[in-house]
């Protein structure tokens, strides 16, 4: 699953607050094939056995700041990272944050009454923030609709309007167990459950991912990307059923949708976030050969090299941040060429994507 995401900000909830699980899934799972950028967030101390915890790509990411919001139930980790680009040289810092947060579970008026409490909490101290920054706040909130106070106290105005969460795909409602939300539930993946799973199949939409406007309106040189927001795995196909179950789900390799068929209750939640600005550290394809060439000939790009991949996802950007196009590309004895279209003079950046990974480099149009 990480290997065909590869995501630069990762929220995991409900992990054992024993370091060793933690460091065990940045060596096992990210840190592999090659791969030695992810880092995480500090182990915190819960009274509880779990907690949250956010893993990062350190090219791209500096853990700036940590906090902690204490809540009736367990902490909600804040994390403060600013963007390795160039810009920082001219004292320009974009600067992104994060609250990993996971509400009390259950359907009982107390347990509602309990994650209002937590949500009103996280907002009372997001109210108190000194910096009108970019924010995100993701995790399980157990939530069964939109009428619920917690979702309330997150998502309206308050006092202060810089702190009003958004959902980025403005689908609220009653969602569960009503299918017309079914491409957006994210509990259960599997239908029978075992001992640690719920079972019950795609029927409820607990799992979110909200931004605040300055995210959503790019004030902070940061800004979601439209359209890329969804559970991973998750066809829209399959109301109150398993994954696996008919019809075939494609949404993602098979080989992906297995695994999340059997690692969690959950699915988990992905958007794509556009930077305004140019990464310093570009360059990382560990999982390709040393020997990779991509060159910009007239109007095509031709790759060579590539190992023994036979297929991959190739974008093309501007220096500005902007993709100007993207294609799936099949690769013979790893060589192929792309010819994405009439380009201006200047430098651009190619971003390939494999099941084994996925990196970028600069290329010059003269």
């Amino acid at each position: 699953i990480m290997k065909y995401v590869m995501p630069d900000i990762l929220n995991a909830n409900e992990l054992n607050t024993n370091p060793v699980l933690a460091n065990g899934f940045l060596t096992n799972v990210l840190n592999t094939d090659g791969i030695t950028y992810y880092k995480r967030s500090a182990s915190v101390v819960e009274s509880g056995t779990l907690t949250s915890m956010i893993f990062y790509n350190s090219d791209k990411l500096v853990l700036a700041q940590q906090f902690s919001v204490q809540t009736t139930t367990r902490l909600t980790p804040h994390c403060r990272f600013y963007l390795k680009t160039t810009e920082l040289a001219n004292g320009d810092t974009i600067w992104i944050n994060t609250l990993s947060t996971h509400l009390k579970a259950g359907t009982a008026t107390s347990d509602q009454t309990e994650r209002a409490a937590m949500t009103q909490t996280i907002r009372t101290y997001l109210n108190n923030w000194p910096k009108k920054e970019n924010f995100m706040i993701m995790g399980d909130f157990n939530v069964y609709k939109s009428s619920e106070q917690a979702w309330i106290n997150l998502t309206s105005t308050g006092t202060q309007a810089a702190f009003q969460f958004i959902d980025p795909v403005n689908r609220v409602g009653t969602w569960n167990n009503n299918a017309s939300f079914s491409d957006v539930h994210t509990q259960c993946p599997s239908i029978s459950g075992n001992s640690c799973f719920s079972g019950g199949g795609l029927d409820d939409r607990f799992d979110f991912m909200l931004m605040n406007r300055h995210l959503l309106n790019d004030s902070g040189k940061i800004k979601y990307v439209p359209g890329t927001y969804h559970p991973i795995g998750n066809d829209g196909l399959h109301f109150n059923k398993a994954i696996t179950d008919a019809p075939t789900n494609n949404s993602v390799p098979a080989t992906v949708l297995n695994s999340l068929y059997v690692v969690s209750d959950h699915l988990p939640v992905m958007a794509k976030l556009q930077v305004n600005g140019t990464f310093v550290t570009a360059n990382h394809l560990p999982f390709l050969s040393q020997d990779l060439q991509v060159r910009l000939i007239d109007h095509s790009l031709i790759f060579n090299n590539l190992g023994q991949f036979s297929e991959g996802e190739v974008s093309l950007w501007n220096m500005a941040g902007r993709e100007i196009a993207q294609t799936h590309l099949r690769l013979e004895n790893g060589e192929a060429s792309w010819n994405p279209g009439t380009l201006a003079s200047g430098i651009y950046l190619v971003h390939i994507k494999t099941n084994r990974g996925n990196g970028t480099v600069k290329v010059w149009k003269e």
